[in-house]
């Protein structure tokens, strides 16, 4: 797997759609200290790169995020027919900006109406090509996404790369939130003893008295009829450090079949969280693609 420095990371502009073509977003610096930072209401997902009714799953997705229309939404297992599809969204070119539009394989893409002063990526030791993206918006909290290693045997793994992104955005934001599929259980000892104690786990949080399965084939049946296993999991997850945004709330999503043949829109639940700006000047602010 080979050691990786927690420095190594690639800084670029957010992409956003104009003249007919996505292109490299205007730079805008972070709010002035008069200005009010914004209340923010974030979706994560992992969206399942695999083909199993893939073309009904994709449009249920698009449907799903249109209607809710979070301002940021994090995905993994974003493979390049998705975001080829996301990216020709009318509803999302309008309003959103992007991390990329290109993944290898299947990879993690940050979505966000609220304007990003820059794109980070971190590199992180791994043999599954996964990588930390990290949008810093300019009044918000940065927004890290990841989906770490996965499998069982790969314990490991995880806590090293939880050892890599941990210092590395705590290094580099006062108000940060980290969320993805993290592939390990809140009782997964070794990737437990690494987590850093600044960053909160939002569902036990709020929701201490719900088990928050983001897995769950009691519920999602197609996961069931596809790998045959039967298993009920949290491993997608919130973890915020903030003393200027509180988590106000956490619901899972997509917890519902489509309508075909008990499909869902992926094997995850989603999990859509809202966080409050506190402290003096807090308030709502623009979008990107809304009017004021």
């Amino acid at each position: 797997m080979g050691g990786v420095d927690r420095n190594e990371r690639l800084t670029y502009a957010p992409l956003v759609f104009a003249g007919g073509r996505w292109d490299d977003a205007p730079y805008v610096d972070r709010g002035a200290p008069g200005d009010a930072p914004v209340d923010v209401r974030l979706v994560t997902w992992n969206v399942w790169f695999g083909g199993h009714m893939f073309d009904e799953r994709r449009d249920a997705l698009l449907d799903d995020l249109q209607r809710r229309r979070p301002d940021v939404i994090a995905l993994q297992e974003v493979t390049q027919e998705l975001l080829d599809a996301l990216l020709d969204q009318p509803w999302l070119r309008a309003a959103y900006q992007v991390s990329a539009r290109e993944v290898s394989s299947y990879d993690v893409v940050i979505l966000s109406r609220l304007p990003i002063r820059r794109i980070a990526r971190v590199a992180l030791p791994t043999v599954m090509g996964r990588q930390l993206v990290v949008a810093e918006l300019a009044r918000g909290p940065a927004i890290a996404t990841v989906h770490l290693e996965s499998t069982r045997e790969e314990a490991g793994a995880r806590a090293s790369q939880l050892a890599i992104i941990q210092p590395a955005l705590l290094e580099r934001y006062a108000d940060v939130v980290l969320v993805g599929d993290m592939n390990f259980t809140p009782g997964d000892a070794l990737e437990n003893q690494v987590l850093d104690p600044a960053f909160v786990d939002v569902w036990p949080a709020l929701r201490a008295w719900e088990a928050g399965y983001t897995v769950d084939t009691e519920v999602n049946t197609m996961r069931l009829q596809v790998r045959s296993t039967p298993v009920r999991k949290r491993i997608d997850r919130v973890f915020a450090r903030s003393p200027r945004w509180r988590a106000r709330s956490i619901e899972l999503i997509g917890t519902e079949p489509i309508g075909i043949d008990g499909t869902f829109i992926s094997d995850h639940f989603g999990l859509e969280t809202v966080f409050v700006a506190e402290g003096p000047g807090s308030g709502s602010a623009a979008r990107c693609g809304d009017k004021t």
